[in-house]
This record gives C-alpha cells, structure tokens and sequence, in this order.
C-alpha cells in the first residue's frame, strides 16, 4: 500500500478506535494518544493528511452534512503565534483558543503543546473556567437555549461541551485581542515623578520600596481603568493612600491600584471596561502634592508598571 494511503488509514483507525470513544454524542480524548504533526508544514505528510480532513469537513458542513470530529496535536517549536496558527491550521483562533484554554491573541505559546482540531466552534468547559474569556462564556450559554445540542468531550479529564459553528461576538473578540493595558491617564496629561523600586521616603527619609510609579498631573484629571475588570475595593480617607480604588482583573490574578484621588466615581463589586473613567487625581492622603499613585500586582506580587504600560 503506498505511504500516504497507508497514513491515510491509520489515522483513521487510530483516531476512531483508539482516541475517543463516542456514545451520545459524548467523547474521552487522551492527548498522550493523539496523532502528533512535526511541522505546520504541507511536506509534513501528518499535516498534509490533517488539512485534508479540515477541507472535506468545511465541504460537508457546506452541504448540511455531519462532518469528522478527529484531534490532533502539535508542540509550536516554529514558534507561530496563535493567530499565525489558526491561519495556518485553517481553523477559527476562537476553536484553537477555548480547546486549549489560551486567554487572549498574545499569550506566548512558543514550545507549548497544542491540541488542534478540524472543525470550528466554541469548546466551553463545564467547571469554573480558568481565564477570563471562559468565564465571559459560561455566562452567556449558561441559560440560553441552543437549536443544536452540544457534543460534549473529556479532554484529559476536563469537561467540555462544544457549540459548533460559533465564533465570538464582537465585544468578546474586541476583548480577546486587545489584550495590552490602557494607561491610567491620557499620555499629554502627566509625567512619572518617581519611579517603581527602593527610594527615599519624602516624609520619613527611609529607604523603601515604591511598589508604583507616581504620574505628576493636575488635580481633577480622569483617571481610567486599565483593564476590564471588577471594583474589588473602594476606600475613602485612608491616612496613607487616601480616597483610592483597586481592580481587580483576570479573576484576581492580576490587579490595579490608584490612590491619592480627589473624587471617586465608581462603587464596590462594579464591572467596568478598559478606558472607563473611576476617578480623578488628587492629592488626598500623605502627599507632597497632587498625583496619581499607580501599582500593578500579578499574582500579589508588585510588578513595575512601566514593564507592562505602553510608556514612552
């Protein structure tokens, strides 16, 4: 039998009998047992066969017919990034994303092993989801009513229910690839009068840590969000930060910090979007004049602003 022929057979044997088994639209995926493709390459003859499979399912679907549900996987030691990717893949980035649970278009997946499927549509896991963009889509299929029931798959032991077809909606495709942070101030408005790290405390003269950079502004200037997120906290007269507010974003791993506000203008557990105004600069708690204190905190753990804001 020629190679491709025989390749052709036994991915298909491997994958029907060996990789899932179905009942009721229900399947147990192993990725350890997967068919591996090399290269995202048309000389890889695994690829060749699994563009193949994605081309004659687009086919099928186009006639109303059910299509093959076959996974792969594939290490990215080329180093594609996700959009790359699905581009080359022929599949939605939304599939690519949800099945493999990446959060947004610039997570780095370099070296990182990914399962690819050959059709499209939106893999909703059953549990709590673990980045953002899950979570966004839990909610909303939660209590709507779907005209095609879902296919549901246990992928390494985590629960999936897959919506074929779907794609994100506008918002939710806005949210995923815009995923750098806003700035806290209009950039013509400020100037960082201290910097994130050890520094001589204006009122004591210790040496301590700043674990924010301070934007030097008038008083009355708006202040944004950087980041969708959650009012994890508001608090007003505080001795040493004065009125200030920390979001919450990406379900607490990372959060934001402005303080020294002169106004507060939002409230506790509110959701609010990237760009939205929360407050306005001032110069309320221990000051020596009107600023914006900001602080970013990855995991807990102060990270210096600078590294993460698009900071000229």
């Amino acid at each position: 039998m020629p190679r491709k022929k025989l390749l052709s057979f036994f991915v298909y044997l491997f994958v029907l009998l060996d990789v899932y088994t179905q009942q009721n639209k229900q399947f147990n995926i192993s990725t350890s047992r997967l068919i591996q493709i090399e290269r995202l390459s048309s000389y890889d003859v695994v690829f060749k066969q699994y563009e193949n499979i994605v081309a004659q399912n687009y086919e099928l679907i186009s006639k109303n017919e059910e299509p093959e549900v076959y996974f792969f996987v594939y290490k990215n030691t080329e180093n594609f990034s996700l959009l790359s990717l699905a581009a080359r893949c022929n599949i939605n980035y939304e599939t690519i994303a949800t099945l493999n649970s990446i959060e947004n278009s610039k997570a780095d997946i370099k070296n990182k092993r990914i399962i690819l499927p050959v059709i499209c549509g939106l893999f909703i896991p059953v549990n709590k989801g673990k980045n953002s963009i899950q979570i966004v889509l839990q909610e909303k299929y939660a209590n709507q009513s779907l005209t095609n029931p879902p296919s549901y798959y246990k992928i390494d032991g985590e629960d999936f229910y897959f919506l074929q077809g779907l794609k994100f909606s506008p918002e939710e495709r806005l949210y995923f690839l815009d995923s750098d942070l806003g700035l806290p101030l209009k950039s013509d408005t400020f100037w960082i009068s201290s910097q994130f790290g050890q520094r001589q405390n204006p009122f004591s003269k210790e040496i301590k840590n700043h674990n924010g950079i301070d934007f030097a502004c008038s008083e009355g200037t708006p202040v944004f969000s950087v980041k969708e997120g959650i009012i994890s906290t508001v608090v007003k007269n505080d001795k040493i930060f004065g009125n200030y507010i920390i979001v919450s974003h990406d379900e607490g791993k990372l959060t934001s910090v402005y303080a020294h506000l002169s106004r507060i203008e939002t409230e506790q557990n509110k959701k609010v979007k990237k760009g939205e105004v929360i407050g306005f600069s001032g110069q309320t708690g221990m000051v020596t004049g009107p600023h914006l204190h900001f602080e970013l905190r990855q995991n807990g753990k102060p990270e210096d602003p600078r590294l993460k804001l698009n900071l000229k």
